[in-house]
């Protein structure tokens, strides 16, 4: 669902290139035990197997060797910093996120090994694109969060804008209750399920019978 979330993003001209970034490892995610390696490489399946080679989507390996994943303030300015005088950037975010408990302002950075808030700088910044997601209206009014908030839409009309829940948590959590890859048939392109049979992905390791010959000496 998130190459069709890319697909969405670039139909509503909003941008002009679209770069999916996984993140690498996550303090407050320990369940997220894959390799960012591995959904880098999943991520770059999806893209090269769903979509035409002249679809503006980018996969960046920016978090690919980092022994932890920028925050989101840190990985826009790291952006700007490299690739600003050729690009600028905006942040994608649903409004799964847009809720009464989630104060964006108090997100975090990383400056000295310390924790420090920039929230409040990541919204004065830089632009949100907001994905409508199904069963999780924003909370207020996208004002309400700063006045560069926005929702994504075809050319100004929201009803163009096809929707989807976009959770690579709700495959995962299939996976896992299920142990079985036909479960999620057809929730994820078929060459990234099998990228993921391969290696085992959110299953965990099968049984292995290994198989010896006699020598009859």
């Amino acid at each position: 669902d998130h190459v069709r979330c890319c697909a969405q993003i670039l139909r509503s001209r909003r941008v002009d290139e679209v770069w999916l970034t996984p993140c690498g490892p996550r303090p407050d995610k320990p369940n997220l035990e894959t390799p960012t390696l591995k959904r880098w490489a999943m991520c770059e399946i999806a893209v090269n197997s769903a979509l035409p080679p002249t679809a503006k989507v980018r996969v960046c390996d920016v978090d690919v060797n980092r022994e932890r994943a920028y925050f989101t303030y840190d990985l826009l300015t790291h952006l700007n910093k490299t690739r600003g005088d050729t690009h600028e950037f905006s942040f994608v975010i649903g409004t799964d996120w847009l809720t009464k408990e989630t104060n964006i302002r108090e997100w975090e950075s990383d400056v000295g090994g310390k924790r420090v808030v920039t929230g409040h700088k990541l919204i004065e910044e830089f632009d949100f694109l907001v994905l409508k997601r199904p069963g999780h209206p924003a909370y207020g009014e996208l004002s309400d969060y700063g006045p560069r908030f926005s929702y994504l839409d075809v050319d100004g009309d929201s009803t163009k804008f096809i929707e989807g829940a976009g959770s690579s948590t709700d495959v995962r959590n299939c996976l896992k209750d299920t142990h079985d890859y036909d479960a999620v048939a057809g929730l994820v392109p078929a060459a990234v399920l099998a990228f993921m049979r391969r290696h085992r992905l959110y299953i965990g390791p099968a049984e292995t019978r290994i198989a010896r010959a006699s020598s009859g000496l």
